[in-house]
């Protein structure tokens, strides 16, 4: 604002100035580095300590994006965009006006957030809220439109958007790797990031008056996986005190380092056969891969899906198990969780994985029939999913798309929301249904499609709201930002347009349905979700069978 001082505040690295936003109500520092730039000898190894500035760093201008693919968020806006019920004309003039918008720089040197505070007073002891993008672990920034917004923050917390590394950067595995390591394991240097973040905002975020004994975790799609990731590794044990993961995915949820599992192979044979793609063989391999420019390494990444798209994984150390078995097993973290998913997530995920399971999109698919792979697994429940998803064995797009929605998210999510209540941890479980308001649109309440409701984002035109949606936001918003103070989204006395939101119940399943209206209904697909959690269960043991074995 013109005539005030700029906030300033001070951290371990030094002081920061950051800027005024929303008619002063907000104070917003961008390109904070919460480590060092992971660059040179630093690509591939954990994240280390920031170094720290003299005299006052401007905090105005966003951090570069991590190195990514981009290819998967393009084909994510044109199959949303091609089915949100406009006019052809109006669809092509949108995504031109997309291409046209100026993209954030990507670089190596990514390890940057960005915080906003209603009042950075150490005195204030706000909540926090740490929100980690999405992306598939591949594409992604803290930056986007969806979540460039002060929304949150006028509703009294803090919050904190991470950057952190994807794809190659983030996820490569070697056995070289291995051998540098002092823990014997290799790749999750994304995951390692989102952990350094959450250390820094423990070490920092009282100067911006932020509660450090406050920390809710938020994150959507892989952001989502990667709340769960936070809640399953030890390494993150007491940085946060909450946690709402929003249709978190299960793309890495079961990949192992060392060892196949269903159609993945070993992280250490991908990163094996992804050097050999670049001419490195032999000894000695690690030099020369670090001395590749990033150009290199995503050359390939982008030309081979099967070598280039590289996950979190089973290390036995950042991630000592899947968090399908962390949660079958009660060994979560034991934080309050809000979960939940949108009504129709595979309308735009199922033509980007092209295959209806995210462990089999690297398999040939049969053009007129069930994929052999599916009904081994599900075997006796082949039926009753059959049933459920009529068409399916003929490949039916319709029935693919509900079918990729449910063992993606939904499935997971009725997992993980079951077991955290049954080890005893207060969850909330929500289903959000608004659908764009074209008479003629198909998407439905698609995936990602809550984002712009809870960061309350003004997204227009690419995704104009209502006078209602904009109401919905308001109440959404008010509903996270309750949970982030308390762990209980109740936060005042209930409304007509703000009612009551029960704790899920295994005996009586209830979830807060989003939609015109605000209500607590009745969870309508138990029986769907009944086959993909008895499925996971499976997995859960044969994951232990073969880790016994290994």
């Amino acid at each position: 604002m013109v005539g005030r001082p700029a906030p300033k505040v001070e951290i371990d690295q030094g002081r920061l100035a950051g800027r005024w936003a929303a008619k002063g109500e907000v104070a917003v520092f961008r390109g904070v580095p919460y480590a060092a730039p992971p660059v040179g000898d630093l690509r591939w190894r954990p994240p280390q300590l920031a170094a720290p500035w003299s005299g006052v760093r401007a905090a105005t201008k966003a951090g570069p994006s991590a190195i990514q693919h981009e290819v998967g968020l393009e084909k994510f806006l044109h199959a949303l965009l091609s089915r949100h019920g406009w006019s052809a004309a109006r669809t092509r003039s949108i995504e031109a006006l997309v291409k046209r918008a100026p993209k954030p720089p990507q670089s190596e040197d990514c390890l940057h957030l960005t915080v906003r505070t209603p009042s950075p007073d150490p005195a204030a002891r706000l909540p926090v809220m740490v929100w980690i993008h999405g992306g598939d672990h591949q594409d992604g920034s803290s930056t986007e439109i969806l979540f460039e917004s002060n929304a949150l923050a006028r509703h009294g917390v803090v919050t904190v958007a991470v950057n952190y590394r994807l794809g190659v950067m983030g996820y490569f595995a070697h056995p070289e790797l291995v051998d540098e390591s002092e823990h014997g394991v290799a790749g999750n240097y994304g995951t390692l990031d989102q952990i350094a973040a959450l250390e820094w905002v423990r070490d920092n975020i009282a100067a911006f008056g932020g509660d450090p004994g406050n920390v809710t975790i938020f994150g959507e799609s892989a952001g989502g996986e990667s709340v769960m990731h936070m809640m399953t590794s030890p390494l993150a044990r007491g940085l946060f005190h909450r946690a709402i993961p929003q249709s978190p995915a299960n793309s890495g949820q079961m990949i192992h380092l060392d060892r196949p599992f269903l159609a993945w192979e070993s992280a250490l044979d991908q990163g094996l056969r992804f050097a050999d793609a670049l001419g490195a063989t032999g000894r000695d391999q690690l030099p020369r891969l670090r001395a590749l420019t990033p150009d290199r390494l995503y050359a390939l990444a982008r030309a081979s899906l099967k070598l280039g798209y590289q996950y979190p994984v089973i290390d036995g150390h950042v991630l000592p198990e899947s968090p399908f078995a962390a949660f079958a097993g009660g060994r979560q973290a034991p934080v309050p969780l809000m979960i939940g998913s949108t009504a129709e997530e595979g309308s735009i995920i199922q033509s980007l994985f092209d295959a209806p399971m995210a462990e089999y999109r690297f398999r040939p698919i049969p053009d007129d029939r069930l994929q052999p792979e599916i009904a081994a697994d599900f075997g006796d429940d082949v039926d009753g999913l059959l049933a459920h998803y009529p068409g399916l064995d003929r490949r039916d797009p319709i029935a693919e798309e509900a079918f990729a929605g449910d063992t993606l998210f939904g499935g997971p999510v009725y997992h993980y929301v079951r077991h955290h209540r049954r080890a005893g941890h207060p969850a909330f479980l929500y289903l959000f249904a608004r659908t764009p308001p074209s008479p003629t649109q198909t998407v439905g309440a698609y995936h990602a499609a809550e984002l712009a409701f809870v960061h309350g984002s003004r997204v227009a035109p690419v995704l104009p709201m209502t006078a209602d949606d904009r109401a919905l936001s308001a109440e959404m918003m008010r509903y996270w930002t309750d949970f982030a103070r308390s762990g209980d989204p109740n936060g005042g006395a209930p409304t007509a347009d703000h009612p009551e939101w029960r704790p899920f119940d295994d005996s009586d399943p209830t979830w807060m349905r989003f939609d015109h209206e605000i209500a607590v209904v009745p969870v309508d697909r138990c029986d769907r979700y009944d086959i993909f959690t008895a499925r996971l269960a499976r997995l859960v043991d044969q994951m232990s069978s073969t880790a016994s074995n290994a």
